[in-house]
């Protein structure tokens, strides 16, 4: 990965091979970034999504495998049990054109992946829900 500082964050090229959720969580870690946003758009080979079930509070979780262009990825990161934690979400399409979307679970870049990283001064911390079956933002902190 390659960064760049701006002025409003950062920019940051993930290189083909790069397991893109891993590569932005140990950025925020390494950066200390612990409240800000993201965007990005590149390309991806073997990627896992997920859809939340809010009954079973689980997720469904499909793997794609094969070229895709990677056309949208969203996100924030805030703070999940005192580290930075990016939360992502994914629209992918193969070369049918067909997208699809989810909860980004994981992602190996396979040409790049261009990201923003648009960081805000202090925390957002995620409150501890065990029983959601996810951890909810707590702008309040708590």
């Amino acid at each position: 990965m390659e960064r760049q500082r701006t002025s409003y964050g950062w920019v940051l090229r993930i290189d083909a091979g790069e397991e893109l959720f891993e590569t932005l969580r140990a950025f925020a870690v390494e950066h200390d970034v612990r409240a800000g946003t993201l965007s990005g758009i590149g390309a991806v080979g073997e990627a896992e999504l997920g859809f939340f079930v809010r009954e079973s509070r689980s997720y469904i979780r499909r793997v794609f495998r094969g070229e895709h262009e990677l056309l949208s990825l969203v996100g924030n990161v805030s703070v999940l049990e005192g580290s930075p934690f990016p939360h992502c979400h994914l629209t992918l399409a193969g070369p049918d054109f067909v997208a699809y979307g989810g909860h980004l679970f994981r992602a190996v870049v396979s040409v790049t992946c261009e990201v923003h990283v648009v960081t805000s001064p202090g925390a957002i911390v995620r409150a501890s829900r065990p029983d959601l079956g996810y951890h909810p933002l707590a702008p309040d902190g708590g």
